[in-house]
């Protein structure tokens, strides 16, 4: 999903960061956005945790254009409120050849994959993207980190020939998602709960989530794992009953620990000292802010200047 913030109505700052970052990286990758189909955000009628009138308080609040809901191509049940948003979903597949073809179109950039980082070589700046591994090349350096709550995901991807493109999200606690997967035909069947199947709160990411083949979904039932997740979404979308399990996409993430209360996914830059940078990725929508900021910082450490005037003598990508 790229988020216009809608997801977030517990924190304005997350919501504000998808908000302003949802146009730069429309515009930046527009060849792998699919858009063009009916996305809805429902309240449901029990168990949400932020009511109707408080949701559309902080629609307002935040400037997120939305409109009412009027007839919808697939019955949702269970639920007091609907606004159709103008979220899309980007092709991840797409948008890594996009980034592949703009990296080797730089002369002097060596790119390597798959590598472990040595913390003996001789950098002149380190930025550290690793998303969940983020802590563990801070610690190797001797840098100190704090706890962050490692969640284990696993989303099934589904077939439905009687769904035209949708998207439908249930708020606002443990509930469901449905979005088309990219531009593959395919939806992805997300739920808060079931989706995560182990979590860990610690410094360290564990290493053994690293190989899908010591992972813990290696030791899941997989048919299981999706009979309990359509199982929690059925009720509100009864059609789900006729999809037919394609696959799953499964992986690590790192979000902030101890703050389901307001289920914040900010973004945001660490600095130790100014030849090293760690990235706190929250969502994708943030990602060409953040590369600035980090672009900024980093040619007025290393040439003492402005930031424009730096950037334009390193000719660094924005």
């Amino acid at each position: 999903r790229l988020h216009l913030g809608f997801h977030y109505p517990r924190d304005d700052e997350t919501a504000r960061q998808c908000r302003d970052g949802f146009q730069r990286f429309l515009a930046e990758f527009p060849e792998c956005i699919e858009s063009g189909f009916r996305n809805a955000y429902f309240i449901a009628s029990e168990g949400s945790l932020t009511t109707p009138a408080e949701y559309l308080a902080f629609c307002d609040r935040n400037g997120l254009v939305y409109r009412p809901l009027d007839a919808f191509p697939v019955a949702v049940h269970q639920t007091d409120l609907g606004v159709l948003t103008d979220e899309v979903v980007y092709d991840c597949a797409i948008l890594k050849d996009i980034l592949a073809r703009r990296l080797s179109s730089f002369p002097n950039l060596s790119l390597h994959t798959s590598r472990e980082f040595d913390a003996r070589d001789a950098y002149d700046v380190v930025v550290n993207a690793t998303y969940a591994n983020r802590n563990t090349l801070t610690a190797e350096l001797g840098y100190p980190v704090n706890e962050a709550q490692f969640e284990y995901t696993v989303i099934p991807i589904i077939r439905h020939d009687g769904f035209d493109k949708i998207g439908i999200t249930i708020m606002d606690g443990p509930f469901m998602t449905v979005l088309p997967f990219g531009k593959t035909g395919h939806f992805l069947l997300y739920h808060v709960d079931h989706t995560v199947i182990d979590t860990k709160i610690t410094k360290l990411l564990p290493p053994d989530w690293l190989n899908p083949e010591t992972s813990p979904f290696s030791r899941t039932n997989k048919t299981e794992v999706f009979k309990r997740i359509l199982d929690a979404s059925t009720p509100f979308i009864p059609a789900l009953r006729q999809a037919e399990l394609v696959g799953f996409l499964e992986g690590p993430r790192m979000v902030i620990a101890h703050r389901d209360y307001d289920d914040a996914r900010p973004s945001f830059i660490e600095a130790f000292g100014p030849h090293y940078f760690t990235v706190f990725s929250g969502k994708i929508d943030h990602s060409i802010t953040i590369a600035e900021d980090i672009s900024d910082r980093i040619c007025a450490d290393l040439l003492d200047g402005s930031p424009e005037s730096s950037r334009s003598k390193m000719r660094l990508p924005r």
